[in-house]
């Protein structure tokens, strides 16, 4: 989870100062970034969060395939506890992020950070699940009920996290509320500070969408399908803003390409998003990626996609089953001619802050 500004420039010298005058050096400390089953960040990405402590502290990157891992057994909901051995083995375990918007979780941050942030593999795949996808109280900005959000605090606890430090920050890096103590209690609180900052209601369902997921998820198509296209219609979006047979328009640059290959490999192999579902919810064993085809492929399932002014291969887009346009002015004039002049539009700027909502 990327650290914000205050987080890394001002919260993590404050906890290292405290450790050091409770009696800890500086090599017996160690900063672990908790990335899932993502990609590793970029040695610049690294350089620009945490660079000030080159040299001064140990930083070591999570890696969900290779890293060693502790099993704790499985939380009340049946889900495995498997999480970094050097985390499980450290006297003194604080959690430091930001908290946004989920499509599992309701938000992330909170116990989040551990069953997924430095969990393995399996154990992340084991709650990536259609059935995760598909349940009534899983979904942005839900918590209540919610076993993708509960098991997490459960692992949390389970793993013995000491301190949590969670905060919300807006689109210029400044800070909307922070909140420190407990896992439940502090992030709790720190949703119940921010939850209508994130909120957006809509008076009526639009019949053309124009999203842009906003940096840093609009850098490749995994993430831009996530926070431009299930964030707006997915399963996870209890109160979709888009009428039945609506077209969503995703205007992103997706620089950085694909990003996940068994996401962009399953949605390419099938003939149509039919099957994309049909397959996955047969699957005995899901990879990290799956999950987030079998969202896709439901919103095409019943709305039309297209993505514009992408820097990628517009053959990559359109192997996917998804139209590229090379400019958006193009796409909405295309869309115009099916809805008409009279065409209700709605543009979001930033949509991975938002939790989107129509309940007309």
């Amino acid at each position: 989870m990327p650290l914000g500004l205050i987080l890394k420039k001002k919260i993590l010298p404050l906890i290292i100062k405290s450790l050091e005058s409770g009696g800890l050096v500086k090599k017996d400390i160690k900063i672990i970034i908790g990335i899932g089953s993502h990609r590793a960040p970029y040695k610049n990405e690294i350089e620009e969060k945490l660079g000030f402590l080159k040299d001064k502290i140990k930083i070591v990157c999570h890696n969900a395939n290779k890293s060693e891992m502790r099993y704790y057994g499985k939380t009340s909901y049946g889900y495995p506890i498997e999480i970094n051995q050097l985390f499980a083995e450290s006297e003194i375990k604080i959690v430091v992020g930001t908290v946004l918007p989920h499509p599992f979780a309701g938000f992330s941050g909170g116990g989040k950070m551990v069953s997924v942030g430095i969990a393995s593999k399996s154990a992340i795949s084991a709650t990536h699940t259609t059935e995760m996808l598909d349940h009534p109280n899983a979904g942005w900005g839900i918590i209540e009920n919610n076993p993708f959000y509960h098991s997490a605090i459960e692992q949390a606890k389970k793993v013995g996290v000491d301190f949590l430090i969670n905060a919300v920050l807006d689109e210029n890096e400044k800070l909307l509320c922070i909140s420190a103590g407990k896992v439940q209690e502090a992030h709790l609180n720190c949703i119940h500070q921010s939850k209508e900052f994130f909120e957006v209601n809509i008076p009526e369902k639009a019949d053309i969408v124009i999203v842009s997921t906003g940096y840093p998820k609009d850098s490749n198509l995994f993430h831009v399908c996530a926070m431009g296209v299930c964030a707006v219609a997915g399963s996870a979006v209890k109160y979709t803003c888009i009428r039945k047979d609506g077209t969503i328009i995703v205007v992103s640059p997706m620089e950085d390409g694909v990003y996940n290959q068994v996401f962009y490999d399953t949605l390419k192999r099938a003939k149509n998003p039919g099957e994309v579902m049909e397959k996955i919810k047969s699957m005995t064993h899901l990879e990290p990626g799956h999950h987030r085809a079998y969202g896709v492929a439901q919103v095409m399932d019943k709305y039309k996609i297209i993505m514009a002014q992408s820097k990628l291969d517009p053959k990559i887009i359109s192997a996917i089953h998804i139209e590229p346009s090379p400019s958006l002015q193009g796409a909405l004039d295309k869309s115009l001619v099916l809805y008409g002049n009279k065409a209700r539009i709605a543009v979001f700027l930033s949509s991975h802050r938002m939790i989107i909502n129509c309940k007309t």
